[in-house]
């Protein structure tokens, strides 16, 4: 039987709570949208405070499609050696 102890253990995706994390974010997001949509309040103050909160939700995902690009890459370059 040939083993391949040498390997690397493959990377399942979502690894580290990424998925999960992602979850979370999207999560969080649906609910704050849903939550000043049933609020109390003038219209113009519910849009520009659902406008803050989806921009902040944008900046979020980037970050984490950024960190996730970079680990990515990092993890191809170290099995092209």
């Amino acid at each position: 039987m040939d083993t391949h102890e040498d390997e690397p253990a493959p990377v399942e995706a979502g690894g580290k709570g990424g998925g999960f994390g992602l979850g979370l974010l999207v999560g969080a997001v649906v609910g704050a949208a849903v939550a000043l949509l049933l609020a109390p309040g003038s219209g113009h103050e519910t849009r520009r405070r659902l406008r803050k909160k989806l921009r902040s939700a944008r900046d979020d995902i980037g970050d984490r499609l950024e960190d996730v690009d970079e680990r990515v890459r990092d993890e191809i370059r170290r099995r092209r050696r």
